[in-house]
């Protein structure tokens, strides 16, 4: 029998005790203590010490990390956007040059010069010769023109003639002929001149109220005396005001580049018809702004200078202005279209027909009137004595009434 004493557990059950052999350190087993076997640990290093260097270490990767991040990412990065970028710009190259290959631009390019081809030799050069009373050459003007018939009608602009003793035309195949002047209109800035010369190519007229703003067009002309120029652009803005010297001229712009030399030649459309002739530009140079007389008026100042020498307007008799939002909402008016009249002159066509201030004419002779320039427009280019139909707008109510266009004094 074990004469071992006996240990009570905390549970009530008996349990032997536990020794470490080979411990002289123990000669009695200790209450609760559990026996675990003891292994040599040999190198360990204090864990104080361990901990510091896996530290230091860890801050030194770390510099160096930062350290290669701060000096050679740059590097890195700047390298790689360079590949990448000398990649793209070498596929690019490459699919350009495959791409064009076909020539995608080709039907367009054939398109402007064909456009070219067919208004340049109705395009001439115009040189205006200015003497004194003494027969002493006292300078020359230049200019263009377009043939507008083919028994040598030619139209240009007024102030390239401004003058003139003498005028000579140089054609599209530098045949010269001497030129004599038909007549000339201050108002819109055109003149008329007659040439007597065989084998003419005349231009074809265009609609320059059909034009959209956006169209293209081409300019042609001699700027600078450099003859049979041909630029192109687009219609920038329809409408615009003259210059102070003709105040009434409702002009289209173009981006086209015009310059000294380019006036009276034409402004041609998608189809090399004649939609403006070139008459000024924004600026002493060309600064992306010039303006044309819009066809519509060329055409009909061509007419009367043909038929007349000179050109007779019809007369309303009424000081015109636009159709704001707040009057448009007074009178009930679906839209800004019409014409406000700001005043009517006592005894004038408008003022016979029952026309009064503030009324606003909303139609001219079954024509829409889209705002007050078209109006003049419409009613400087009626025939003195037509009686023309008016619809008009008054407190909110429409009327209509006939006017019988009178003559624009002079």
């Amino acid at each position: 029998m074990d004469s071992s004493p006996e240990i009570k557990t905390t549970t009530g059950s008996i349990q032997r005790p536990l020794l470490i052999p080979n411990d002289p350190t123990l000669s009695t087993p200790v209450e609760g203590a559990v026996a675990k076997p003891i292994r040599a640990q040999r190198g360990k290093q204090e864990p104080g010490l361990s901990q510091g260097m896996n530290g230091l270490y860890f801050l030194l990767a770390s510099a160096a990390l930062m350290f290669g991040i701060w000096f050679i990412g740059p590097r890195l990065v700047e390298e790689y956007h360079y590949a990448a970028t000398l990649g793209r710009a070498r596929a690019e190259y490459e699919n350009a040059v495959t791409t064009l290959g076909y020539q995608p631009l080709k039907n367009v390019s054939y398109a402007y010069q064909l456009v070219a081809q067919r208004i340049r030799p109705s395009v001439v050069s115009v040189k205006s010769i200015r003497t004194s009373p003494y027969g002493v050459t006292e300078g020359n003007g230049l200019g263009s023109g377009v043939i507008m018939s083919a028994d040598g009608f030619i139209l240009t602009n007024a102030h390239v003639l401004e003058g003139a003793s003498d005028v000579r035309i140089q054609l599209h195949d530098r045949r010269e002929f001497s030129a004599s002047l038909i007549g000339t209109d201050s108002t819109s800035d055109l003149a008329l001149l007659k040439i007597s010369a065989p084998n003419l190519k005349p231009a074809t007229w265009g609609d320059s109220e059909g034009v959209s703003v956006g169209s293209i067009v081409w300019a042609i002309g001699s700027p600078y005396g450099f003859q049979q120029t041909v630029t192109s652009g687009i219609i920038s803005g329809k409408d615009r005001p003259g210059d102070q010297d003709h105040p009434k001229q409702s002009l289209l712009q173009t981006d086209a580049a015009v310059n000294p030399g380019n006036s009276g030649g034409p402004l041609v459309d998608a189809q090399g018809l004649v939609i403006g002739i070139n008459t000024s530009i924004y600026g002493d140079s060309f600064q992306g702004i010039s303006f044309a007389v819009p066809s519509t008026t060329a055409k009909f100042v061509y007419q009367q200078l043909l038929n007349n020498g000179r050109v007779t307007r019809g007369y309303l008799g009424a000081r015109l202005g636009e159709v704001d939002h707040r009057y448009a909402l007074q009178m009930h008016l679906p839209d800004l279209d019409g014409a406000r009249l700001e005043w009517v002159e006592p005894g004038s066509p408008a003022y016979f027909a029952g026309i009064r201030q503030w009324d606003i004419i909303r139609t001219w002779n079954g024509v829409d009137v889209k705002d007050y320039k078209h109006l003049f427009r419409l009613a400087e280019m009626t025939s003195p004595d037509t009686r023309v139909e008016v619809s008009l707008v008054r407190d909110g109510q429409e009327h209509l009434t006939e006017v019988t266009v009178g003559t624009l004094p002079e």
